[in-house]
C-alpha cells in the first residue's frame, strides 16, 4: 500500500524507484472464489485515492495491482464492499413456474437483507442459473401476483385466485399458531395476522404452493408449536376439589396468562401436561 507514496527502494541505493510494475496477473480483491458484491461502496485509505469497489475488483482482474496488496485486500475489504462467493451458474429455473412468464417485468420485488430487482432482471437470472434451486422452489408463490405471472404467449390477464382447495397448516403439518395476532407483511402482500393466515389456510384459501413456504417464513413470527394431543383430564385444584374464583388471572412467567376458570376448562379437556 506504500510501496509507491514512500518511494521505498534498497538500502544504500541512490536509484529512483522504478515506475508503477507494468501489467501482472490479475487477482481478486475479494480472496479467491469470491466478488464484489456492492462495486459502489467507497474504500479510502489513508493517503491513497478513494476508489469504488468496482474499480477496484477492474484493476485487480486487470493485474493493475502489486501482488502485495492483493494479498492484504481481502480482510480489509469484505465488509465494505459486500464480498460474496461466486455463484457458478446452475440449472435455469422459471421463477413463476413451469409454463408461464413474467407479466410485468418491471415491477420491483423487494425481499429483506436482498437487493431489490425488477421482475424482469429476476426471470433472466433464473433463465441463466444464477439462481439456486432452493429459491426457485418458493419464488413463483412469492411474485406471482407482483409479477403478474402468466401463462408463456397468453395476451389474457392473470388468472383469477382459483377457488378453495384443500385446507393445509401455515405452521406446517402437526403444527399450530400460538401467536395468533403477530403481524406477518411480506413485500406487495396485504399484513395479515397470523391468526388470518391460519384460518386462511384451515379454509383452503391459499395455495398449495405457499402452504409449502410459509412453516419456514413464519415460524418464529407466529410462534408455531406442536399440537398437543388431548391426554388424561386432571384437576388443577387436586383431586375431589374444584375452582372457586374462576376470573382470578394464573401468570407463570414464560407461559401465556390464563383465568383458573381457563386453566381448569384445560385440565378436564386432557390439555395439561
Amino acid at each position: 500500500l506504500i510501496d509507491t507514496l514512500c518511494a521505498c527502494q534498497s538500502e544504500g541505493s541512490t536509484i529512483a524507484p522504478t515506475p508503477t510494475a507494468s501489467q501482472g496477473e490479475g487477482c481478486s480483491i475479494c480472496g479467491e472464489g469470491k466478488e464484489v458484491n456492492d462495486p459502489d461502496a467507497i474504500f479510502a485509505f489513508p493517503s491513497q485515492p478513494e476508489r469504488t469497489c468496482g474499480a477496484l475488483e477492474d484493476e485487480g482482474e486487470q493485474g493493475l495491482l502489486p501482488e502485495d496488496q492483493c494479498s492484504i485486500l481481502p480482510t480489509l475489504i469484505e465488509d465494505l464492499c459486500n464480498c460474496q462467493p461466486i455463484q457458478e451458474p446452475g440449472d435455469s429455473c422459471n421463477i413463476c413456474g413451469e409454463g408461464n412468464e413474467v407479466g410485468n417485468p418491471d415491477a420491483i420485488f423487494a425481499f429483506p437483507s436482498q437487493p431489490e430487482k425488477t421482475c424482469g432482471e429476476l426471470e433472466d437470472e433464473g433463465e441463466q442459473g444464477l439462481v439456486s434451486q432452493e429459491q426457485c422452489d418458493i419464488l413463483p408463490a412469492l411474485v406471482d401476483d407482483l409479477c403478474e405471472c402468466k401463462p408463456k404467449g397468453s395476451t389474457d390477464a392473470p388468472t383469477s385466485t382459483p377457488p378453495p382447495g384443500e385446507g393445509c397448516s401455515v405452521c406446517g403439518e402437526g403444527s399450530k399458531v400460538n401467536n395468533p395476532d403477530a403481524v406477518f407483511a411480506f413485500p406487495s402482500q396485504p399484513p395479515k395476522t397470523c391468526g388470518e393466515l391460519e384460518d386462511e389456510g384451515e379454509q383452503g384459501l391459499l395455495p398449495e404452493d405457499e402452504c409449502n413456504i410459509l412453516p419456514t417464513l413464519i415460524e418464529d413470527l407466529c410462534d408455531c408449536q406442536p399440537i398437543q394431543e388431548p391426554g388424561e383430564s386432571c384437576a388443577v385444584c387436586g383431586e375431589g376439589q374444584i375452582v372457586g374464583d374462576p376470573g382470578e388471572i394464573f401468570s407463570f412467567p414464560g407461559q401465556p396468562t390464563r383465568s383458573c376458570g381457563e386453566l381448569e376448562d384445560e385440565g378436564e379437556q386432557g390439555l395439561l401436561d
